[in-house]
């Protein structure tokens, strides 16, 4: 075994997703999802870049696919190779492809007070405007949301250039314009005691 996988082992890259219907009117708040989420090949692309300095590897935003169609459905595929991507989604899959709302922020865990391990990535979905990327399918008060994923967007002109951190899919939920959507995303960084 190499010293880099001797001193690495243990290490652990985690993350969560939390979903939440805001009421603009009444502030009231409501958790809808939460739950683990996994991370991809392209995620360990991005944390070794950003490790190097590329800019380009910082995180940008999220995919947030969605069905506007009738009855039940399949969700797609999702795995660590990303061989289902959002990009070749057709009419009735869509997907948003949203900037963050809120600059990064961080926590720490238990065992990691001020060292903030944990950093956390937020979108809100406000208006159902159009799809974005090549999704054909409109983004409208009949979509149901059902996966999200963490992405960093190397160019905004060029979706192919697009790489996926991390993604999870979850129950349908049933958008209505009524309310703000808002979704985070954590991940933790934990080592172990030695």
């Amino acid at each position: 075994m190499s010293t880099i996988e001797t001193l690495s082992a243990g290490n652990s890259l985690a993350g969560f997703v939390k979903i939440w219907k805001n009421d603009p009117c009444t502030g009231e708040s409501t958790l809808l999802v939460d739950k683990q989420n996994m991370i991809l090949k392209g995620g360990a692309k991005l944390i070794a870049q950003a490790l190097g300095g590329k800019p380009e590897a910082k995180i940008w935003g999220m995919y947030i696919g969605y069905y506007t169609g009738e009855g039940d459905f399949q969700k797609k595929t999702i795995d660590i190779d990303y061989s289902v991507p959002f990009l070749g989604y057709a009419a009735p899959f869509g997907y948003l492809r949203e900037p963050l709302t809120f600059s990064p922020n961080y926590l720490s865990s238990v065992g990691y007070e001020e060292n903030e391990n944990t950093v956390l990535f937020s979108t809100m979905i406000t208006t159902a405007t159009k799809a974005g990327g090549l999704a054909s399918a409109d983004f409208n008060e009949t979509s149901q949301i059902y996966e999200v994923a963490l992405i960093s967007v190397p160019d905004t002109n060029v979706l192919a250039r697009d790489v996926v951190f991390s993604r999870t899919n979850f129950n349908p939920i049933q958008y209505n314009s009524n309310y703000n959507f808002t979704i985070t995303w954590g991940v933790r960084i934990l080592v172990p005691e030695v």
